[in-house]
């Protein structure tokens, strides 16, 4: 928890917040466009922590977050991620969801995102391992998703 970027306050790219126990934040080194995390507000490393009734807004948020990332990117398809613990990929001992929108024809064949991240054992989940968004173009992006749901931002 003590160098916890989540926990830290250190991430400016949050762009839906209407619950008590969980935001979304778009990632600055998305794998696609609309790429975003939903994050506790809390400090938790694994989805077995969560409370039912957390566990239940996790998920449900999570789809309502999903819903507008695909109207705004006007994807149809998406990925959900999470790799809960070190021996399942997770690289931020912070629970986090990754939505990955999909696209047709963004990889060869839409079964090739398996191979990918085994291939890149997780570093496609990683975004250290990814370039990351100019600040302007994070802005943009930021600020259209909030437009999207009225969220002000912090």
């Amino acid at each position: 928890m003590g160098n916890c970027p989540f926990c830290q306050n250190r991430i400016q790219e949050v762009v839906f917040d209407d619950t008590r126990n969980f935001m979304a934040l778009y990632n600055i080194a998305p794998i696609f466009p609309g790429h975003s995390l939903i994050v506790p507000r809390r400090h938790v490393q694994s989805v077995m922590e969560l409370t039912t009734p957390e566990f239940e807004e996790l998920m449900d948020f999570t789809r309502r977050v999903t819903v507008d990332l695909l109207d705004v990117f006007k994807a149809n398809a998406f990925n959900w991620t999470l790799q809960d613990r070190e021996a399942a990929g997770q690289t931020l001992a912070h629970l986090h969801v990754h939505i990955v929108l999909r696209f047709p024809n963004d990889l060869p064949d839409p079964g090739d995102w398996y191979p990918l991240v085994k291939q890149n054992y997780g570093e496609i989940l990683d975004s250290a391992h990814r370039p990351h968004l100019a600040d302007k173009d994070m802005q943009t992006i930021v600020h259209r998703l909030r437009h999207r749901t009225g969220f002000k931002g912090e």
